[in-house]
């Protein structure tokens, strides 16, 4: 698929649109994520180094970047070691091999990684038609360590925002994380509530959901709103 210079924005976002289906497109539209839909839509939640960012054009002449990580933890799904993965764009912008086009990078707001980065990923699943995977919510769900500190692309914001916690489960230091509405917090704290979540089936139990829905569990039914008593951050 060949576009002149001035076709192309459109035609980037179709071609985003074509690598994004099958569930990859709900992290371009909506609102920021919060944590519950973070743990609710990610088929993969991985820690890890960032060791390669290479970008290329595919044999479908679909532009892509490609990050290697260094997996230390898997909180969800089967990765483990050295795991490879393209999203959707370029680093920079370039002049296509037949010197016809310029292929401009990733569109705004697609997570951007560079060697050496400690991350850590909320994935959503790849997509069917060109494999391409990209984090839930993009930047929503890249987080980046620094001297303790862990923050998204976002810095965090709506992070802990209409989320809803059965009060028993919540340790000192998670209400102090939870009540952040902006920038970055403990990430020890972070990998504790996240790694409790994942076992404990939060989610999937109604322990833990977004305020604005009512305490519905993932897999269908409603729980009622009395009995343990709840952590509300709106």
């Amino acid at each position: 698929m060949r576009f002149g210079t001035r076709f192309l924005p459109a035609a980037l976002l179709a071609l985003s649109v074509l690598a994004l289906a099958d569930g990859e497109a709900r992290a371009m539209t909506g609102a920021n994520p919060n944590l519950v839909d973070l743990l609710r839509n990610s088929t993969s939640i991985l820690k890890g180094t960032v060791t390669g960012v290479t970008d290329g054009v595919d044999a479908a002449g679909l532009p892509y970047t490609e990050i290697t990580v260094e997996i230390s933890r898997t909180l969800r799904g089967q990765e483990k070691g050295t795991y490879t993965f393209r999203q959707f764009g370029l680093l920079n912008p370039r002049i296509s091999a037949d010197g016809t086009r310029k292929m401009l990078p990733a569109p705004s707001g697609f997570p951007k990684y560079a060697d050496g980065d400690e991350v850590f990923l909320f994935l959503s699943r790849p997509a069917e038609l060109t494999g391409l995977r990209t984090t839930m919510g993009l930047g929503a769900g890249k987080f980046s360590f620094g001297p303790g500190r862990i923050e998204n692309d976002l810095a965090n914001q709506g992070l802990f925002r209409n989320l809803s916690l059965d009060e028993e489960l919540s340790t000192t230091n998670d209400v102090r994380m939870l009540e952040t509405e902006i920038g970055a917090v403990n990430p020890d704290t972070f990998q504790s509530f996240v790694e409790r979540a994942i076992t404990g089936r939060w989610v999937e139990t109604c322990q833990i959901w977004n305020t604005s829905e009512g305490k519905t569990c993932a897999g269908g039914g409603t729980q009622g709103q009395g009995g343990a008593r709840k952590i509300v951050v709106n």
